[in-house]
């Protein structure tokens, strides 16, 4: 029994850092991309597959932002479900 908690503790700190680790390439792709490199907007978009941070500009130097909660929620469940599952996965065939 504690084996196997410390199995799901370890899954999801594991799916964690997927997660910020993903994120982090969402925004440095978005920053040094040649797509992006020549276009006259500025426009930001953290997360896969739901984009939940969007952040641009209109005609002024105060950039508007937002987040979307529900796709974090949904883009943090995605990840803790697949990662710690196969993580799980793996421990049960070993």
């Amino acid at each position: 029994m504690r084996r196997e908690i410390l199995d799901l503790v370890y899954g999801t700190f594991l799916s964690i850092l997927v997660f910020f680790s993903i994120s982090f390439f969402t925004v440095l792709f978005q920053i040094n991309s040649p797509i992006n490199r020549f276009k006259d907007v500025y426009e930001l978009k953290i997360g896969f597959p739901f984009t939940y941070y969007h952040q641009f500009m209109v005609d002024c130097p105060i950039p508007s932002s937002g987040w979307n909660l529900s796709h974090l929620f949904w883009n943090c469940l995605i990840y803790w479900i697949v990662v710690t599952g196969v993580f799980l996965l793996i421990k049960r065939i070993d």
